[in-house]
């Protein structure tokens, strides 16, 4: 074993040593009680709870006993989703989760230098890349008579990563890491926040895709939704063992996305050292205690900074020369303008089995000036020139499923790919629907950058500012007897 966090697929096929020692550290999490700070059951809490849930699940019982009050409100339901602070949470929490893995292992009398692996899905130069590791699928450990833990949790996806046209989810791919800016409402890593639980902002363009993607399409949900795999829902995913790895990639991904010339990363005081109303907080290793971080710790000399093997191999980031590390790399975010919304549709839609279209009035004194700047050319236009569809809380009861928008699609059934404004996997909808659950209602806000597509559909006679036509197609668990709602699609320009 390295020293470093390494690729789960060239750590040798099936059971290698990293995977086995995992299932064996796992089993033992298991037989801790939920009190415990460093039992699974209580590491999946840290990332959200839900008492009702859990129970019909079968997770815990109402002879269960629960950590103290105080310790909950500190420590659990923490996840942060649709906010700038996604990423380095997540990093401190994976971080904290591999050490009192690795702690276990050693007293476990395995190897002492275990680190966490990561799922490599989006390297072209594996032929296995976009399948689930293999340990993940073995019913037993190598003994045969075991229960395998990493297998052993309900999962109604794919086997293998590909578009589900029956979910309106896209291949996965790297297009976030094309986007330069951390910050923003169109951004590698999410917009400002509080502490973001109830989800408060805009997701970045990684949690979207391959984030969200990567949850829904492993996670899934039978057809009849009598059940959902656990890592479909913020309450249960963590419960997975493969959600660790999957986000191993995904803090991988930002670590590489860091290495890139010209990307712009967030230095505000209010990320480095917020949230300022509620800090992040981790078990102590040895389970005694509570410890708080703030995004700070999670970037380089921070007590959470990663180490990875390989920030090349499926991040779509050329190697860097020599040895340079994030660190040396990475430049501070100017500030940038919000966006302004110049058009908004009037009316709430309802989306179930079947694409629905709205129309989006740009306001009259805007017109001009955003023709005149879908007109423009490089090198005229500014680069940070922009146009965006918007659509605000988007909320329903399903489980497992997506959307894709087009502009100014023809009538019919015909989706053609030039009228396609983007697509997203709607992670978390129920959970972040729910007006009594913890996230509050909000449901999820997303944005696609439509300035191509706008000068495409300008260069092809079709954009009319004053009657832009969107049309929503959803797929998921809720079909039309739980549609999606969108309170609103508007324009925006920056």
């Amino acid at each position: 074993m390295a020293d470093q966090r390494e690729d789960a697929w060239k750590l040798g096929a099936g059971w290698n040593d990293t995977l086995l020692w995992y299932a064996k550290a796992i089993i033992a999490l298991k037989g801790r009680a939920l009190t415990d700070r460093t039992s699974w059951r209580y590491l999946a809490a840290m990332h959200q709870f839900d008492q009702s849930l859990w129970m019909h699940q079968g997770i815990i019982d109402h002879t269960t006993a629960l950590p103290a009050q105080a310790d909950m409100d500190v420590a659990w339901n923490q996840c942060q989703h649709s906010s700038f602070y996604f990423l380095p949470w997540h990093r401190g929490y994976l971080a904290r989760f591999e050490q009192i893995i690795a702690a276990t292992i050693a007293a476990l009398h395995g190897p002492t230098d275990w680190k966490l692996p990561y799922w490599n899905y989006l390297d072209a130069t594996n032929p296995n890349a976009r399948k689930i590791p293999q340990a993940f699928l073995e019913p037993y450990l190598p003994d045969g008579i075991t229960r395998n833990p990493l297998e052993d949790v309900p999962r109604y996806g794919q086997k293998i990563l590909a578009a589900n046209p029956q979910l309106k989810i896209p291949d996965i791919d790297l297009t976030a890491m094309n986007v330069t800016k951390f910050t923003g409402i169109f951004s590698f890593g999410g917009s400002p926040t509080d502490f973001s639980n109830p989800d408060i902002g805009v997701r970045g363009q990684l949690e979207n895709v391959p984030h969200g993607s990567v949850h829904i399409l492993v996670g899934g949900a039978p057809p009849a939704d009598v059940d959902f795999g656990y890592l479909s829902r913020f309450e249960t995913a963590g419960l997975d063992p493969l959600f660790w790895l999957h986000h191993c990639n995904i803090d991988r991904l930002w670590a590489a996305w860091m290495t890139k010339p010209g990307v712009e990363m967030e230095v505000g005081q209010q990320w480095l050292d917020g949230p300022s109303d509620r800090a992040f907080a981790v078990p102590t290793v040895d389970g005694s205690g509570l410890e708080t971080y703030t995004a700070r710790d999670t970037l380089a000399g921070g007590k959470f900074y990663p180490d990875y093997d390989d920030l090349h191999a499926g991040t779509g980031v050329a190697a860097l020369l020599g040895g340079a590390r994030m660190a040396d790399i990475v430049k501070g975010s100017p500030v940038m303008a919000e966006p302004t919304v110049i058009g908004a549709n009037s009316e709430t839609l309802t989306v179930g089995t079947a694409a629905v279209e709205t129309a989006v009035r740009i306001a009259a004194q805007e017109r001009t000036a955003l023709v005149a700047a879908i007109g423009r050319t490089a090198p005229d236009a500014p680069a940070d020139e922009q146009t965006f569809l918007q659509l605000e809380n988007i909320r329903g009861k399903g489980v497992a499923g997506g959307l894709q928008v087009y502009v100014n699609s023809p009538a019919g059934a015909d989706l053609p790919e030039d009228r396609f404004a983007g697509s997203a996997a709607l992670f978390g909808l129920s959970s972040v629907s729910a007006v009594d659950g913890g996230h509050g209602g909000n449901g999820i806000t997303l944005v696609f950058d439509i300035s191509d597509l706008a000068k495409r559909l300008a260069a092809a006679g079709d954009f009319d500012p004053a009657h832009l036509r969107v049309k929503i197609v959803a797929a998921h668990s809720g079909g039309d007897a739980d549609p999606i709602t969108i309170d609103r699609v508007s324009v925006l320009r920056q």
